[in-house]
């Protein structure tokens, strides 16, 4: 039996840097399209089951009230889940779904909505569209082609091994223990307390981590993405350290918000390597938002890790299914094949 998550967050996409950039709002109505469009992908691959997380806006219910006059073949339910309305939702939906052993989760968030769903998801593979701020780990997706390629990743049609990916991570230790993660960034700021939970205030910053660096990204990636780019195939990360003494470089580090950035040092961070965190008292911001208090220096580490959460690839995954006439076309492509020409 073919089983897809769904895991849509309200919140994703309204924080402060709305007030200090220029990024655009999503609006729930909008999220609520975006999944009614997941659940019409999905139904169209024949997936046997939907689940679906609930929210505090209950875009998933909307979702489905405003499908009911379709004839829908899935399978869909809104899981039996208490709303405490913040990231334990995401964290809880991802375990539940886990559990219920779904083949595939689709994320409606930003960074931050991906890092907690990589909580609990395990090695379930995630299709994440983007709904957030400075979003480097999901991607700006039609919903139809996100809900298309799960069905088919769930569905087995397609070899899952050369469609997914295999995503680093950066690993929060204390006591050499894994106590919370990030996907894209981790950033120690010199505060002394949590607050709004976006980071957005450079003169602060002290510290990057990075996994991924690639031009074109949005956010504080974008600063090593001109010092030294960094793909996610590549095994290796990034630590940057910023202030004076170092060369002056030009970032996009908000929507709309392009400043001049004074770099200490920058170099590799090796799979494995720890990196004591001594700026103490400080913030480690996971993902743009604030998460950690340091309140004694040396007792976290950052650690770059090569076993993050499992990512489908949307074009592959509905390129292989061409390839064995999902959709009705028997068709196999020479390597020329980008332009439609048979072997």
């Amino acid at each position: 039996m073919s089983k897809v998550g769904i895991i849509a967050n309200p919140a994703s996409g309204k924080d402060i840097r709305r007030l200090v950039s220029y990024a655009t709002v999503i609006s729930n109505t909008e999220k609520t399209d975006i999944v009614k469009r997941v659940i019409l992908g999905l139904d169209s691959t024949g997936v046997d089951e939907i689940v679906i997380m609930p929210d505090y806006y209950g875009l998933g219910m909307r979702a489905l009230e405003a499908l009911n006059h379709h004839h829908l073949s899935s399978k869909i339910a809104i899981l039996d889940l208490e709303i405490q309305g913040n990231q334990e939702d995401s964290i809880r939906a991802a375990q539940m779904m886990k559990e219920n052993q779904v083949d595939c989760i689709i994320t409606l968030g930003g960074d931050g909505t991906n890092r907690v769903v990589s909580k609990t998801c395990g090695w379930v593979p995630l299709i994440p569209i983007s709904t957030g701020t400075n979003n480097v780990f999901p991607v700006m997706t039609e919903g139809t082609a996100a809900g298309m390629a799960a069905g088919i990743l769930a569905r087995k049609v397609v070899d899952e091994r050369k469609v997914t990916m295999t995503m680093k991570k950066l690993k929060l230790l204390g006591e050499g223990k894994e106590k919370d993660l990030a996907l894209i960034d981790a950033v120690v700021v010199t505060e002394s307390f949590i607050g709004a939970r976006a980071l957005w205030d450079l003169q602060r910053v002290k510290q990057v981590f990075l996994t991924r660096a690639e031009p074109g990204s949005i956010g504080l990636s974008s600063i090593g993405a001109v010092l030294r780019p960094l793909s996610v195939k590549d095994p290796f990360g990034l630590l940057i350290e910023l202030g004076p003494g170092g060369e002056k470089v030009q970032a996009p580090i908000a929507p709309g918000l392009i400043t001049a950035v004074e770099v200490k040092s920058y170099r590799v961070l090796e799979p494995g390597e720890k990196v004591l965190i001594a700026l103490s008292p400080s913030i480690i911001a996971l993902d743009g938002e604030r998460e950690v208090e340091v309140n004694a220096p040396n007792y976290f580490e950052l650690s770059l890790g090569m076993d993050g959460p499992r990512v489908g690839n949307i074009q592959k995954i509905l390129r292989e299914a061409i390839k064995k006439g999902l959709f009705g076309v028997d068709r196999k492509w020479s390597k020329r094949g980008s332009h439609g020409v048979k072997s």
